[in-house]
């Protein structure tokens, strides 16, 4: 894979973020079928698819604090993105060679402790160009899936949260995937959701909570912060968080993967399993192809076969090791509109997951090719080149909150 290197985007000089407003914690297609049992069998049994004297330490130190103090106040290098390049605009920093995300970092409280959350789209246009995010509006028809967060001493106040304390495994299977066993890092409780109305604030906000208490915050082994979680900092109300990178008509994407309704697709995507996402309507999601079985070397790697066997899925994700971690390269149905952000076009950060295997009728030339058209797949599903684990191409019967971040450089 080819990477064009320097390719950074930041925000304002003094690092602060551009929303038009006081923060939140300011105190002043097709509907699920069989499928769904289809993959959560596949997933659980493999077989069924062949798929460095003392002043040399001074020295080193003062190195050391010298890189640190560089990498903190770096200005944006020689190819940065454009600023009209990143649909999220209150992200801070977008470095695709890092494959990381600068957010702004909003407080509240779940459960009478202290949480941290992220906002990155908004149902109601007013709010999303107040905030600086993503305008959905498909997210208020989650319904069910709709957590509530009243007001308390100024900030929100969730009715659910997701424990991180649990280790996130991934073991992969001899084809990769299936895994021969996945866990989830995160697990939401039963009233938990990245979905929420928040009293005082018009329509419904993707808010998903990423860490939990006081500090002093696991960002190594995650066991108080979401698996892509890389840096925190609450003083500075800022978190950076691991990039996805995927494909949306032709154009590579980054984006996040925060949630889950699957809890191997959780494992997988390094995200918070919540269940309640499963009561999401069909109608509040739309489709994103993920390859199962795509080629796994040459220029055109991609799927999940690749990701579990060619990068190190089972790793905890850190700062160091970020850009080394992989993506499975997934295929967007849909993408928010670049000229008209705020008008409705049916874009939805809440993806119904439709994985894709390539067939015995599928030629070379297709199985050694990478996919970056969802209307591509649809193609090749029409001519038997590609089906689902289970049957035909199409929903699994989960989904997955992986909210748009930025267009990347077309050299990647």
């Amino acid at each position: 894979m080819r990477v064009s290197k320097g390719r950074r985007a930041e925000g304002p000089a003094d690092g602060g973020c551009t929303l038009a407003c006081p923060p939140l914690d300011d105190a002043s297609r097709r509907v699920p079928s069989e499928r769904s049992a289809a993959w959560r069998g596949w997933a659980s049994h493999p077989k069924a698819f062949a798929m460095r004297s003392m002043d040399m330490k001074r020295i080193s130190l003062c190195l050391l604090t010298l890189v640190a103090a560089a990498w903190t106040f770096a200005p944006a290098v020689a190819h940065p993105l454009k600023r009209s390049d990143i649909i999220l605009k209150s992200a801070i920093s977008v470095d695709p060679d890092a494959q990381t995300v600068t957010l702004p970092l909003h407080r509240g409280i779940a459960h009478g402790k202290t949480v941290w959350y992220i906002i990155t789209d908004a149902s109601n246009a007013t709010i999303a160009r107040k905030f600086g995010v993503t305008f959905a509006s498909s997210i208020a028809q989650a319904g069910p899936a709709i957590q509530h967060a009243s007001r308390l001493g100024g900030l929100p106040s969730f009715d659910g949260a997701p424990d991180f304390s649990a280790t996130r495994t991934y073991d992969a299977s001899t084809d990769g995937f299936p895994p021969k066993h996945a866990t989830p890092g995160g697990v939401g409780d039963a009233l938990y959701s990245p979905f929420v109305r928040i009293d005082g604030i018009a329509g419904v906000l993707n808010a998903p909570i990423i860490a939990t208490g006081n500090g002093p915050f696991d960002v190594t082994t995650h066991t108080n912060t979401e698996d892509r979680v890389l840096a925190i900092d609450p003083k500075r109300k800022t978190v950076t968080l691991l990039l996805v990178k995927g494909f949306h008509d032709g154009k590579w994407v980054g984006y996040l993967s925060t949630d889950a309704s699957d809890p191997v697709a959780a494992s997988v995507e390094r995200a918070t399993y919540v269940p309640r996402l499963a009561k999401a309507p069909a109608s509040s999601a739309v489709p994103i192809g993920v390859i199962v079985n795509g080629p796994r070397s040459g220029a055109h790697e991609q799927g999940l076969a690749f990701l579990a066997l060619n990068t190190p899925l089972g790793s905890d994700a850190t700062l160091a090791n970020a850009s080394t971690l992989g993506s499975s390269f997934n295929v967007l149905a849909s993408f928010p509109s670049v000229a008209h952000p705020y008008t409705e076009n049916g874009y939805s950060p809440l993806w119904s997951v439709e994985p894709a295997v390539y067939t015995s009728k599928a030629t070379v030339a297709q199985k050694t090719a990478r996919i970056t058209r969802f209307s591509s797949l649809l193609l090749l599903a029409n001519t038997g080149a590609i089906s689902g684990p289970g049957g035909a191409f199409g929903p699994a019967g989960f989904t997955v909150n992986c909210p748009v971040v930025a267009i990347l450089p077309d050299s990647y």
